[in-house]
């Protein structure tokens, strides 16, 4: 599996997911490199037919969005040619795989849904690389393993949505205890779980709350707790199971 170099180390902090994070790993391993700026993704608008787009292929940050989008639904040893308006080819190789049948036809909503959660997940306010451990219980392409399991300990948030909506939907909630430990402050290079208004992330996202908290005054708490991932969540009136909690490293 593709590995990059740690661009930010993270001191300890306690997660509240009340579980052990080590059920369920296997010997694959999803580590990503989240780089791609939040305003290069809301500046590009995503068709849902198909992997083709003339709009995303128009421009260099677009073409970037799009390589995002291919590494998230299509598995490693797959790739597909597009062309830009002056017909020049662009080669993107899949990766992650969480909806594979996106080359050949049309994607279902739980694969729009995957993709989204990959997508954003991987996006951060500066576009500075920082590598994260994505993970969802119910997704066996999301497994861990036990070496990644011990050095991404630190839960961060969880990322759900539908980019390819008609009309788009990017949600997040923040892990509470990470969210206000002193290492918060490192969390700036991500900064898309992060809400100072309690309204929208820094990234421009619908902010939810506290993943795993149950509130006080009636509110009810973003997500569940799924081994190890925050799973189902949810947005507006929609429950995504297709969520997809991130952890820092260490």
């Amino acid at each position: 599996m593709h590995k990059v170099l740690l661009a930010l180390l993270l001191a300890s902090c306690v997660d509240d997911l009340d579980e052990d994070a080590s059920e369920g790993t296997v010997e694959s391993e999803v580590l990503a490199a989240n780089k791609l700026a939040a305003n290069k993704l809301a500046a590009n608008k995503l068709a849902a037919s198909s992997l083709e787009s003339r709009d995303l292929m128009a421009t260099a940050d677009g073409r970037e969005v799009m390589s995002y989008i291919v590494g998230c639904a299509l598995p490693t040893g797959s790739s597909v040619t597009l062309t830009d308006p002056s017909g020049a080819s662009y080669t993107y190789p899949g990766w992650i795989g969480l909806a594979p049948n996106w080359a050949t036809s049309p994607p279902t909503v739980s694969d729009r849904r995957w993709v989204s959660s990959c997508v954003l997940a991987r996006t951060n306010l500066y576009g500075i690389s920082v590598q994260i451990s994505m993970r969802n219980a119910s997704n066996p392409r999301l497994a861990t393993t036990s070496s990644e399991v011990t050095d991404f300990s630190v839960v961060e948030a969880a990322f759900y949505g539908d980019l390819f909506a008609p009309v788009p939907v990017m949600y997040a909630c923040s892990n509470r205890q990470f969210a206000s430990s002193p290492v918060a402050a490192i969390e700036s290079l991500r900064a898309c779980a992060r809400s100072v208004n309690g309204v929208t992330t820094e990234c421009g996202f619908t902010f939810t709350g506290f993943c795993g908290t149950t509130y006080t005054d009636g509110r009810p708490k973003p997500c569940g707790n799924n081994a190890g991932s925050y799973s189902p969540c949810k947005g507006g009136a929609t429950s995504y199971s297709e969520a997809i909690t991130t952890y820092l490293p260490r």
